[in-house]
């Protein structure tokens, strides 16, 4: 099972003593220029914050531009909107900040759009879906202090050694013309007596 605690292996629920190598999934957010939101790339899986922000960079910032990555643990996130409203609690909530995201559309991907303050995701949801808009099919929300990013100070060392490799497609490799002809030369050297 490896290491427990919070990013380390965890057991899958229901596996009934079975351990589980499947390391805890990160869901990324990418800001390609500074002043833009972060937008959902993906996710990654990776045993620790940290590490889940380098396999990010080497997954999903090798292409676009990118000036910085979010990456929030999978299980902090709660989707959806409140349909009911929770049970009263006899005890004072405690209020803190949680990242609100949407899809603005079926074919969008989730976005950053703004913090609330709340007790609850399910607050969080409700007060994000009351300020911060209309129009969104799907409501993420998650904890603030969940969030890991990299820094704006590390932006360089991190993003640009990727500007420098260019992406080449497959058909960029003639391994299939290189192949055709090492076979053709072969073969006619064996019908040569």
């Amino acid at each position: 099972m490896g290491a427990g605690g919070a990013g380390g292996l965890q057991p899958t629920a229901g596996s009934r003593g079975v351990t589980d190598t499947q390391l805890r999934r990160y869901e990324i957010f990418i800001i390609e220029r500074p002043g833009r939101p972060p937008v959902h790339a993906g996710g990654v899986h990776a045993s620790d914050g940290e590490l889940a922000l380098q396999n990010a960079r080497d997954v999903f910032a090798r292409r676009p531009d990118c000036h910085g990555l979010w990456a929030l643990p999978a299980e902090a996130i709660t989707s959806g909107s409140p349909v009911t409203a929770e049970p009263p609690t006899s005890v004072a909530p405690v209020h803190e900040s949680y990242l609100v995201f949407g899809k603005p559309g079926h074919k969008g991907v989730q976005t950053f759009l703004g913090i609330v303050q709340a007790a609850s995701p399910a607050e969080a949801l409700d007060a994000g879906r009351k300020t911060l808009g209309g129009g969104i099919v799907d409501w993420w929300v998650a904890p603030e202090r969940d969030r890991l990013a990299t820094r704006p100070e590390d932006a360089a060392a991190m993003f640009d050694p990727a500007k420098g490799k260019p992406f080449r497609d497959q058909a960029f490799y003639p391994v299939d013309t290189m192949m055709r002809k090492l076979r053709r030369e072969r073969d006619s050297r064996r019908a040569k007596p």
